[in-house]
């Protein structure tokens, strides 16, 4: 489709404008260059106009763009009411990508993948005994490089924002649910109270997730650059036992990290 076929995203815009609205103050950013994430807005316009498309569009697909991209905003801020970093430059230039090649055509595939992102969030929120507290081992890739190091040879070519990856990370959910409820494990109990659920042997209490994770943006130990559009996700590097390390160096181990007994 050329630039001549692209209707203004005027419309798109205007959804997005309205949902940063809702959102209010920005969340921070891990990017080197600024400290609070890109709004709805800047995302929109980095996507969706010519300057800084990451491919053509036509209104039905760029209003779909907005209304996902919104829905997956709106739905983080409620699920994760104290997220902490909330770059969503790749993830939304991964799913207008994805949209350009889909074959059932990019609204339909922005409607559906949006909403499954959006569907995360609430899963893993603080709406269901899985209470975590952040989307950063989503959003930074954490969970994906695990995943993938596990099996590289049959998942090196997934994405961290792939509709394989999501349906992944949907799975993974409803086990973590049956897990807790089981009330076997020793990594993911039942939450006696009303505190926000760490699964890991360091602090992640707001002040030492903040130095962590701008520690490990600067030392390049994030498996996604999320604040890019262009970023180059990397799985080939021990990620969560790098962040543990470096947890350790800055004092906030808390206990040893019992192993997980979910399947990969």
């Amino acid at each position: 489709m050329s630039h001549a076929l692209r209707s203004p995203p005027g419309p798109a815009l205007a959804v997005l404008a309205k949902a940063d609205a809702r959102l209010g103050a920005p969340w921070l950013s891990l990017a080197p260059d600024r400290t609070h994430a890109r709004s709805l807005v800047a995302l929109g316009r980095a996507v969706l106009e010519p300057e800084g498309a990451v491919a053509p569009a036509d209104a039905a697909a760029s209003e779909a763009f907005a209304e996902g991209l919104a829905a997956i905003a709106l739905s983080m801020h409620d699920a994760f009411p104290h997220n902490l970093f909330g770059d969503l430059d790749y993830l939304a230039a991964s799913l207008w990508r994805g949209a350009a090649a889909a074959p059932a055509g990019a609204a339909a595939f922005l409607r559906q993948q949006c909403a499954r992102v959006a569907e995360l969030q609430q899963l893993f929120g603080r709406g269901t005994s899985i209470r975590f507290r952040y989307v950063h081992d989503f959003l930074y890739g954490f969970d994906w490089a695990k995943w993938v190091a596990r099996d590289p040879a049959a998942r090196a070519g997934v994405g961290p924002f792939s509709p394989v990856f999501f349906a992944v990370m949907h799975a993974r959910g409803h086990e973590l649910l049956d897990v807790i409820a089981s009330g076997h494990d020793r990594r993911y109990p039942p939450l006696v109270d009303a505190r926000p659920r760490n699964a890991f042997g360091f602090s992640r209490e707001p002040a030492d997730e903040l130095a962590l994770h701008r520690h490990l943006a600067r030392e390049g130990l994030l498996p996604v650059e999320a604040w890019r559009l262009d970023a180059s996700p990397r799985w080939d590097r021990p990620f969560q036992a790098l962040r543990r390390e470096h947890a350790a160096q800055l004092g906030l181990t808390i206990h040893a990290e019992p192993d997980a007994e979910l399947p990969a």
